[in-house]
């Protein structure tokens, strides 16, 4: 072998270079290692971190849900208050409500929380995480984008469709996250009187044994009282009995002129006594059941002054509510045929509040009527167009329930004990409220009763007081106020995320 060949061959000194290079590589790949062993745990803590800003920012927006549904109505709106646009100071254009928005350059949202100092979860400290939360009416441009509803016409201040905008954002550490909604309020329409005939008919129908003897077991009453019967002089007035505009078609005479016949009657005697001052008596009797405000200078009134026509609850404007009423999944929906009606009954001793429900067509349930601190939406369906009226809801010994009951496409006949706070509407094509011999009734709210179909074959009253009844509807605020409160009556539209 040539001497050339022999040092090509000579591996002499390879070990150290070789040992050199993969001690480099051991040492890069420790480095690695601790590097990651040291960056892992703050990737860790940062997504901890970011996960309870966003469960801080979800408990401002559940936070805020109760807060927007607490909130008081102006007046006869049926939306969320100028007040609540207007922050916590409740005076509009001041720092509180001119918040930044996600709309560049629009500083109009109003703080819930108070400006400055974002709250802490219940029985915690700042250090543990906030939330701020502000609110604002979905005005601005592109906001349909958001709440695909048409934006707002109403401005800052204004709410016109029931919708506003929350947006909660949660800290913790230096993670901040946001989460902005859209919740919508109920559409509860106004209700202009204690009881409002608001349909294509008015047919009315008081006992003819209704005297000046017994005339005080009946009350219409359009003054506000709260639900323990205390007057509320504070507060607006209504009708004791409200009316269409216009002309009941079949008959050819007004709304108001049709409802004003059974209690104007100069013809009912008493035992047999017919006398001019009997009659005069009784008839004076018998208007004095309606009281409310005169329908033209809006003071007290007691008689045919106070039923008056009172264009605000339309037929229009009720069929959006029901619809969101029966769309709510709130709402308990009971089904009633003219061959399985429903049968709803209440205690013997005491008003239950959950009574049986029975139709003769399978087996029994209960339901719950709701309490004035939890009301319910209840929603009995019966079936339109059926040739005549049938008593889709029947009701039978004591019962007591708060917040709305809806009858659609049958009649309500009321047989026992009820006590109502909030609405009870009976609604639909060929509907009755009749409220039965011997049965008790007292409603702090108000009555409804809407008819769509003009000629009623099956010749029932929409408003029905039998003989020997004793029956009560007077307007209440606190009780109306407290539907429009309801947590089921309002509903998150729309929910999106993002950092910061």
């Amino acid at each position: 072998m040539s001497p050339g060949r022999h040092r090509l061959l000579d591996e002499r000194g390879v070990a150290l270079p070789l040992a050199m290079i993969v001690l480099v590589a051991l040492t890069m790949m420790v480095l690695a290692s601790l590097t990651l062993a040291g960056i892992e745990p703050q990737i860790s803590q940062n997504l901890t971190d970011t996960a309870r800003a966003r469960y801080l920012a979800e408990s401002g927006v559940e936070w805020a849900f109760r807060q927007l549904a607490a909130s008081p109505v102006d007046g006869a709106s049926p939306y969320f208050a100028a007040s609540l646009l207007a922050g916590p100071d409740g005076r509009p254009n001041t720092a509180d409500d001119q918040q930044p928005t996600d709309v560049p350059g629009q500083n109009t949202a109003a703080m819930l929380t108070t400006l400055g100092a974002p709250s802490p979860l219940p029985t915690r400290t700042p250090a543990e995480g906030t939330y701020a939360v502000t609110v604002r009416n979905d005005n601005l441009a592109s906001d349909d984008t958001f709440t695909g509803i048409a934006v707002d016409s109403g401005g800052q201040f204004t709410d016109d469709n029931g919708i506003v905008i929350v947006t909660s954002t949660g800290r913790f550490r230096g993670a901040t996250r946001t989460v902005r909604v859209a919740v919508k309020r109920m559409s509860i329409p106004p209700f202009p009187g204690a009881v409002n005939l608001a349909g294509v008919r008015a047919d009315v129908f008081l006992g003819g044994t209704v005297h000046a003897g017994n005339a005080s077991r009946y009350d219409i009453d359009g003054r506000d009282y709260d639900r323990n019967g205390a007057r509320q002089a504070a507060n607006p007035n209504k009708l004791g009995i409200q009316v269409q505009p216009g002309t009941q078609a079949d008959l050819g005479i007004s709304y108001e002129a049709r409802v004003e016949q059974p209690f104007d009657d100069a013809g009912i005697c008493t035992d047999g006594d017919c006398s001019p001052v009997t009659q005069a008596a009784n008839q004076a009797a018998r208007l004095g059941i309606v009281k409310g405000k005169d329908q033209t200078t809006g003071a007290e009134a007691t008689g045919a002054s106070a039923i008056g026509p009172d264009g605000a609850l339309t037929p229009a404007r009720m069929s959006r509510f029901l619809s969101e009423v029966a769309s709510n999944p709130a709402t308990q929906i009971l089904r009633s045929t003219p061959a399985c009606p429903t049968v709803m009954t209440g205690g013997t001793s005491s008003a239950s509040t959950t009574p049986t429900i029975s139709s003769g067509c399978g087996p029994s349930q209960t339901v719950n009527l709701g309490t004035t601190s939890d009301p319910k939406l209840v929603y009995v369906r019966g079936e339109p167009d059926t040739g005549s009226s049938f008593a889709a809801l029947t009701l039978s010994n004591m019962i007591q329930g708060a917040g709305i009951l809806i009858v659609e496409d049958g009649a309500l006949q009321q047989s026992g004990t009820l006590r109502w706070d909030g609405l009870v509407i009976v609604t639909g094509r060929s509907v009755s409220a009749a409220f039965r011999s011997g049965s008790h009734t007292t409603i702090y709210g108000a009555l409804t009763g809407m008819e769509s179909l003009p000629d009623d074959s099956g010749g029932s009253f929409d408003f029905f007081l039998d003989d020997n009844i004793d029956f009560r509807v007077r307007a209440s605020k606190q009780n109306l106020d407290m539907v429009r409160q309801m947590l089921s009556a309002h509903k998150i539209l729309t929910w999106r995320e993002s950092p910061g």
